[in-house]
């Protein structure tokens, strides 16, 4: 005899619920970052005040002063335009060429196998090491920054291509071929449309590994920007405002990066509803 489950009743230890989940409101995530970033810094000010930390580690309130200090210096606007403008030049170019060829070779499997090594090793090769060379070939200028910075910016955007152009459906493949659509109309059509989630995804990957580079670069070799800012905070005993400079240049690349994925979410809003 077949006897009715009452509503709500567990099946392998699991409750039944037509209800989904509930997703933490924007207002409860923030909450939760702001315990987080409090308990991080007040770990830091304990460290400094009981002497666990390095002597050369700034107290809290003394990198907030230098912190707000900042705004007002002149040569701290020039040096982030400097470290901005080649961050973002060296992306565009890395993407410029990243998309394109990681499309291609995503789309041609035996262009893809005969890459494959050369992909490995450029995205492995510590592209820093080429500093003192390109020093010597170029100078330490802005020119020589954004090379450097679009070197280390094309793999993950190259990659990502090519991992996009790769999830093209077999049968939108023979759609393409039975339907004798053209080359660029496909591509334009089908290829880019599906690549575009995982080409975001690499554009994101590449802003941040390019401010990291572009600092280090200007670290470095002296360039100016940020980099070079944090060198002579650190020559004059200004650690306070070298840590300072630091949190600006992570702050920075968190709202790029935030911008992005917010663009993202607006713009491939269908490849999300494609999930659900």
């Amino acid at each position: 005899m077949l006897t009715k489950r009452p509503h709500g009743a567990s099946t392998g230890g699991r409750k039944l619920s037509g209800r989904p989940s509930a997703q933490p409101s924007a207002a409860a995530i923030w909450a939760r970052r702001g315990i987080l970033v409090a308990i991080v810094l007040g770990a830091w000010q304990v460290a400094v005040v009981t002497g666990a930390a390095p002597g050369l580690l700034p107290a809290v309130d003394d990198v907030a002063v230098a912190f707000l200090g900042v705004f007002g210096r002149p040569e701290f606007w020039q040096a982030l335009v400097q470290t901005i403008s080649a961050a973002l030049t060296g992306v565009a170019i890395a993407t410029a060429v990243g998309v394109p060829v990681g499309l291609l070779l995503g789309g041609i499997p035996v262009a893809e196998r005969a890459a494959r090594l050369v992909l490995d090793f450029g995205r492995s090769f510590p592209v820093i090491a080429l500093l003192p060379v390109l020093i010597l070939m170029m100078g330490a200028s802005w020119r020589m920054e954004v090379l450097v910075v679009s070197l280390a910016a094309v793999w993950p955007i190259l990659v990502q291509s090519l991992y996009g152009a790769q999830q093209m459906t077999s049968s939108a493949r023979e759609m393409t071929r039975s339907y004798r659509i053209p080359r660029l109309l496909a591509f334009r059509r089908v290829l880019l449309p599906g690549a575009l989630p995982m080409i975001s995804t690499g554009l994101r990957i590449a802003v941040a590994i390019a401010l990291l580079v572009a600092v280090a670069v200007e670290v470095l070799s002296q360039t100016p920007g940020l980099g070079r800012l944090i060198t002579l905070a650190q020559g004059g005993n200004r650690w306070d405002l070298a840590v300072a400079y630091l949190v600006l240049i992570g702050l920075f690349g968190w709202a790029v990066t935030s911008a992005l994925a917010w663009a993202e979410g607006r713009l491939l809003r269908w490849n999300r509803q494609g999930e659900a």
